[in-house]
């Protein structure tokens, strides 16, 4: 059984995502690859704090839960940065906070732990503080704004700022776009129609690849 989950899209310039899960059993679960760093915060079973922040991936990566374990956080837009840390270097990877005293210490700067609540607020003074910047070029060209750069320094930007192809980045967001047509009964012809992918079996590969299911498997367990 998967844990109880929750999320919402808020409107907000840093904030792809606000998430949180509450495990029901000892179990692990899937999460699907994402071009979004995911700033997480957990309170276990005994109490015990935890915090860090995972990277984006390109392929779906499984979770374990211990009953009683309260998991929130956030996803972060792709154009969003941590001055002097790299999402490449984070690609597929997670980095701890230091959780001391109900506080968290980021770069150069301690904050109290957030609770599910306080996630918007929270992000909103990491970004007063300058622990979290947007990247506005990053921001137009991934939204296809013609910014006067050349191709290959616009990927460079892209590249640099996200840990991700731009290629890579729409590959995500196509096969996501998929997933949601499925689960809403949609055929696996009419979705890699729709989502323009070269067939069904091209479908397949990108949806085992990137969610860690097949079509049939998403319509199945609807």
């Amino acid at each position: 059984m998967e844990p109880l989950y929750e999320e919402y899209h808020p409107d907000s310039p840093l904030l792809e995502c606000v998430w949180q899960a509450r495990a029901t059993t000892d179990e692990r679960y899937l999460v699907p690859a994402l071009e979004y760093w995911d700033m997480w915060f957990t309170r276990g079973p005994s109490g015990a704090l935890n915090a860090g922040l995972s990277g984006p991936t390109l392929g779906h990566r499984w979770v374990r839960s211990a009953i009683g374990e309260h998991s929130w956080g956030v996803q972060l837009k792709a154009h969003v940065i941590l001055p002097g840390l790299s999402k490449q270097l984070l690609l597929g990877g997670e980095q701890r906070f230091v959780v001391e005293s109900g506080q968290i210490t980021l770069a150069t700067h301690v904050v109290p732990f957030p609770e599910f609540g306080e996630l918007e607020a929270f992000t909103d003074r990491l970004r007063e503080l300058d622990v979290l910047r947007l990247d506005d070029d990053v921001r137009r060209m991934l939204s296809g704004d013609d910014v006067n750069y050349s191709e290959r320094h616009r990927q460079r930007r892209v590249r640099d700022a996200t840990g991700l192809t731009r290629k890579q980045i729409e590959q995500l967001s196509r096969a996501r776009e998929a997933y949601a047509l499925l689960l809403q009964g949609v055929s696996p012809v009419e979705c890699a129609a729709r989502c323009g992918f070269a067939d069904q079996a091209h479908l397949t590969r990108s949806l085992k690849a990137f969610h860690g299911r097949t079509p049939a498997q998403v319509l199945a367990g609807r």
